[in-house]
């Protein structure tokens, strides 16, 4: 485990002491559930923990919960951001800066080291294909709506730029994910036969290989699995999710896919995220 993994795992378990101080539920997802399968902790170049919660247990945390977290560690989500466009919850430690080149001309969207921490939502039974396309195109809406970069500004050409200053003249910055929230509110978690990863875009994951829903059971309980030196949440059927998700994930990838995917813009251990994020402001980054 590297420093950068270390100051993540600070994290999570702040986030998880909370959580179970509210008898809420969690899993973990993604690659830190693999990592937790098949490592028994990171792997070993991931540089990112995600965790999923159901969304009514969700939305209690990342409204009202999370302020119990220690006063370093920070919320970044659709609602105190104009142009944070993912439908989730980053829980940052904001005296480390960890910036990605996506949000590198946002300095509202500048965090540290962080937790990913996910909506499951659930899906009825009839007419789940619809309500993904609907939750799909709210998303890329969001996405529209959000205010712009400046960078954006300078290089999208006019008529996207039109299009785009007129949507978010329109509405306001999160009209769009407060409709996505209240549409997927509406399926409750443990009544429902499938779990939707819904901030996974559709198109992207079935062009890499993710799926975006998985059957229920899956997650109608959990299991407990080692994660460097504490003990995490996974799905009670890990191994059928796992597959699902990754295929055959006990096997190695090749040594050249051997890396977290993320490309970063500023990764610094010692120094707080809002220091450049200023600098980003006044244009001296």
């Amino acid at each position: 485990m590297n420093e950068l993994q270390e100051k993540e795992l600070d994290v999570l378990k702040e986030v998880i002491k909370i959580i179970e101080r509210h008898k809420l539920r969690y899993y973990a997802i993604g690659g830190t559930c693999l990592g937790a399968i098949r490592h028994h902790g990171f792997i070993p170049w991931d540089d990112d923990i995600d965790i999923g919660m159901p969304r009514e247990d969700y939305e209690l945390f990342r409204m009202t919960l999370y302020k119990e977290l220690p006063e370093k560690y920070q919320k970044l989500d659709c609602d105190n951001s104009k142009r944070h466009t993912f439908l989730f919850t980053k829980i940052y430690n904001s005296e480390t800066t960890f910036v990605e080149n996506y949000a590198k001309d946002s300095p509202d969207r500048y965090t540290g080291v962080f937790v990913d921490v996910m909506p499951l939502d659930g899906l009825p039974s009839e007419n789940a294909k619809k309500v993904i396309k609907k939750s799909q195109r709210l998303k890329e809406s969001n996405r529209r709506t959000r205010k712009m970069p400046i960078d954006y500004i300078r290089t999208a050409n006019f008529f996207k730029f039109l299009a785009r200053k007129c949507m978010s003249v329109m509405f306001k910055y999160n009209y769009f994910s407060t409709r996505w929230k209240n549409l997927l509110s509406q399926y409750p978690f443990e009544k429902s036969d499938m779990v939707y990863f819904s901030w996974r875009d559709e198109k992207s994951a079935l062009l890499e290989g993710y799926k975006v829903a998985f059957p229920y059971s899956y997650f109608a309980d959990y299991d407990n699995a080692s994660f460097e030196d504490i003990t995490i949440r996974v799905p009670i059927r890990y191994n059928d999710y796992l597959t699902d998700d990754f295929g055959n994930y006990m096997e190695l990838p090749p040594v050249e896919k051997r890396n977290s995917g993320h490309n970063v813009f500023i990764c610094d251990l010692n120094t707080p995220c809002a220091y450049y994020a200023k600098l980003r402001e006044e244009g001296k980054l």
